[in-house]
């Protein structure tokens, strides 16, 4: 699990610092709004999910279709990381108000960070969200 959270960190800084393009939201990122609150409720890190917002439904299929490590599966907590488009997927029955006010986007990418080489992770990432 620290590697986990370790990773999801390492992962959510390099894309907010090197893809201003993208909208990360981690609350381990000092400029998320929850971060204080994450800083004082949560040990030993900030958890392992990710969501980034790409700019498009369409682009955010293909950062996806672009990632080698990455799985497209719907769970959460794995040791491989994991990808998936929640409009399309575990929110698509509800109506895009629905969506919205729960913070699914049509634009928007959740990871599920694993285990693997952070080194690697971020050049997967750094490839699939190169234009």
């Amino acid at each position: 699990m620290q590697r986990e959270c370790d990773n999801a960190l390492a992962l959510a800084t390099y894309i907010a610092e090197n893809h201003p393009e993208v909208t990360v939201n981690y609350p381990g990122l000092p400029t998320n709004p929850y971060h204080e609150v994450a800083k004082k409720e949560l040990n030993n890190g900030f958890g392992t999910i990710v969501t980034i917002r790409v700019g498009s439904k369409e682009r955010a299929f293909e950062v996806m279709n672009k990632l080698k490590f990455a799985y497209r599966i719907s769970n959460i907590g794995d040791t491989k990381t994991l990808v998936l488009h929640p409009a399309s997927t575990i929110a698509r029955h509800n109506s895009v108000e629905e969506q919205e006010s729960s913070g699914v986007f049509s634009d928007l990418i959740r990871i599920s960070v694993g285990i693997e080489d952070i080194e690697d992770l971020i050049a997967d990432f750094k490839q699939a969200l190169s234009n």
